[in-house]
């Protein structure tokens, strides 16, 4: 993706409060959504979840991607598994998790059938849990007052902070040296920023275009830089599932893809004011990890 990508501002809605939620530190019950009708015929027949009927999801804070409502749960992510939940007739039930829990909740606790929150699929992960059919594309984003847009629009910024844990630590430390820190999370990285401790700041860009909606900071992709391999191959987004359960995660797969094939992966994009291009392509996805 080498178009430039304007931000957007109506995404501002619930901001704080669910960036403030990033500190969430463990996990609750799982709470059900929504009911199915008894006459209701799935896309599939006979798949197996952890609870018989029910499609039991992990999400984090994380918008656009996911966010906790009560009971229920919204974001970009959300509105894909709930079309694929009503495709297959099973309920939906939440249970929150934190970045550093969710991959355990399924290959090693048990507690939800798969997870959302905006996941690389990466060969690490691969090593512990399964992939779906992939989504969408993620990429660097750059947030400043200026709206820089290249690694070298940065090596001269001053002080840029980076949420620690993204592929693109280790390519920027060795470019920007001791000018770039890292930080847990958006909410500590946003606050040095407009602090003024640090000029710019590293994020992933979907959620970025979030944390920062309504400040007087730009956000934009990152332009292809060969030093920073992110820039030049975009990490692709997958829902991690149960390793073992290959049959409910091909179905869902297969939702999946028909969605991107009929422009429904498309207009949730669109729904979230994000370009039609972090849409992964066909051929691209039939390469993906699983």
């Amino acid at each position: 993706m080498n178009t430039t990508i304007h931000l957007r501002r109506s995404l501002a809605l619930a901001v704080a409060g669910s960036l403030a939620a990033l500190a969430l530190a463990g996990c609750s019950g799982a709470s059900t959504a929504a009911t199915v009708a008894a006459d209701c015929e799935p896309a599939h027949e006979g798949l197996t979840t952890y609870t018989a009927g029910t499609l039991t999801v992990g999400v984090p804070e994380n918008l656009p991607y996911t966010q906790t409502e009560g009971a229920d749960a919204a974001g970009l992510e959300i509105d894909v598994l709930k079309k694929i939940a009503e495709a297959e007739c099973l309920s939906l039930a939440f249970v929150p998790i934190t970045y550093a829990n969710g991959i355990p909740m399924i290959s090693e606790q048990k507690k939800a059938d798969l997870i959302s929150g905006g996941w690389y699929v990466t060969e690490a992960r691969a090593e512990q849990v399964g992939f779906t059919s992939p989504t969408f594309y993620d990429t660097m984003g750059i947030i400043s007052k200026d709206g820089a847009t290249t690694v070298t629009d940065l090596e001269s910024i001053g002080a840029v902070g980076s949420v620690a844990g993204f592929s693109w630590e280790a390519d920027m430390s060795a470019v920007l040296g001791d000018e770039l820190k890292t930080y847990p999370g958006t909410v500590e990285t946003k606050q040095d920023l407009v602090s003024g401790r640090i000029q710019a700041a590293l994020d992933g860009y979907a959620v970025a275009t979030v944390a920062y909606a309504g400040t007087d900071f730009i956000v934009e992709p990152a332009e292809a830089d060969d030093r920073v391999a992110i820039t030049t191959t975009m990490p692709i987004i997958a829902f991690p599932i149960a390793k073992e359960n290959t049959e409910l995660s091909d179905a869902i797969s297969e939702l999946i893809d028909a969605y991107r094939e009929d422009g429904t992966l498309e207009e949730l994009l669109a729904d979230y004011d994000l370009p039609a291009d972090l849409l992964v392509p066909a051929d691209a996805a039939a390469t993906s990890i699983r």
